[in-house]
């Protein structure tokens, strides 16, 4: 079953390669919906928003993403097709990760993982980590401090299936909710004794 409508008519190459977007590829850990497609960034988009829930019902989420793919019948030279993911995923860090230095190889690593798993096959990639650390200040000077990992990358589909990169963009957003990037296994971290 299909898990998006088309909000105008599309071309037949990207119905297509969005057939494949179905129930199936959805993490049971996270609750993903399609929302508006961005104006002005390509002829025709598709695009969906992903959460952890949060147990507490508070507006703070685990992790959280969206994912859009863009068409356009005119190829653009720098996508090096007339397709394009742009993926996006944010997540709270966890306090004695804060200091680690490699956090946006670690992000970067994890998502080449999972379009290689999925068989997701692309070129052109490129993309940003940011690391977002809060201290509260004045009236929040007891806040602890927050920090944020940030991902947003992009990349260009080689062939006509979309459903690939949807899966391994799910399996990222949960893995930054700490779930295992295969499965539904919550991540055990060791400690250091």
């Amino acid at each position: 079953m299909a898990i998006f409508e088309f909000e105008k008519e599309v071309p037949a190459q990207f119905a297509s390669a969005a057939i494949g977007l179905t129930a199936e590829l959805l993490r049971a850990e996270l609750e993903t919906h399609q929302i508006p497609s961005p104006p002005k960034i390509a002829e025709h988009a598709l695009a969906f928003s992903t959460h952890k829930p949060n147990a507490a019902d508070t507006p703070n989420n685990r992790a959280a993403g969206r994912i859009v793919f863009l068409y356009d019948p005119s190829q653009y030279e720098a996508w090096g097709s007339n397709m394009r993911v742009i993926a996006y995923g944010k997540s709270p860090l966890e306090s004695n990760v804060v200091e680690d230095t490699d956090y946006a190889n670690y992000w970067w690593g994890t998502l080449e993982l999972a379009l290689v798993n999925h068989a997701a096959r692309f070129s052109n990639n490129s993309g940003t980590i940011t690391k977002m650390i809060s201290t509260g200040v004045g009236g929040l000077q007891n806040e602890p401090v927050h920090t944020e990992i940030e991902l947003r990358a992009s990349w260009s589909p080689t062939e006509d299936n979309l459903a690939p990169h949807f899966a391994a963009w799910q399996d990222l957003i949960a893995d930054m909710a700490g779930f295992h990037i295969g499965g539904e296994e919550v991540v055990k971290i060791a400690r250091a004794k």
